[in-house]
């Protein structure tokens, strides 16, 4: 249904579009026989068209410099998730295991080399864990370093 909706409205801008286009041509063709009549020089006009590209153009460089620069962004990155996945898993084993999450985050490493880097997020601080009834809080300090701040990101 959105799909038709979405066609109609494209359709009915379609033909505005070319409405103004025919409007347009009009008004350039009496302005360059005033032009031509009374030796003047050509006067640039921007057809319908080329409105439409141009703020097409502008909204795209918009878009971008508030992509690039303007929207604040997440902390939350690919390889963080991951870290908290796998920090997730060996969490619910050992509750699966002994019946109660572990004291210490770095018990689940159980001196695994591979695991050395497990408990450190993107920005270099250690995950800061901490059991909450039946339940745990997982917290990354974020890109200030600095817990209790806003940048902080919690899972559970």
């Amino acid at each position: 249904m959105l799909e038709l909706i979405a066609e109609i409205a494209g359709l009915f801008s379609s033909i505005a579009l070319n409405i103004q286009e025919f409007f347009f041509r009009k008004k350039r063709e009496k302005r360059r026989r005033f032009e031509e009549e009374n030796n003047l020089p050509k006067k640039k006009m921007l057809s319908p068209y080329d409105r439409t590209n141009i703020l097409f153009a502008v909204v795209l460089i918009i878009v971008f410099v508030l992509g690039v620069f303007g929207f604040p962004r997440f902390n939350v990155t690919s390889k963080n998730l991951e870290r908290v996945e796998k920090i997730k898993e060996l969490l619910e084993k050992e509750k699966k295991v002994f019946g109660v999450y572990p004291e210490k985050l770095q018990s689940i490493k159980r001196g695994d080399p591979l695991r050395k880097k497990l408990l450190i997020d993107d920005w270099g601080t250690t995950f800061k864990y901490s059991v909450v009834e039946d339940s745990y809080l997982l917290i990354s300090a974020g890109k200030d370093k600095k817990f209790e701040t806003e940048d902080d990101i919690q899972f559970n």
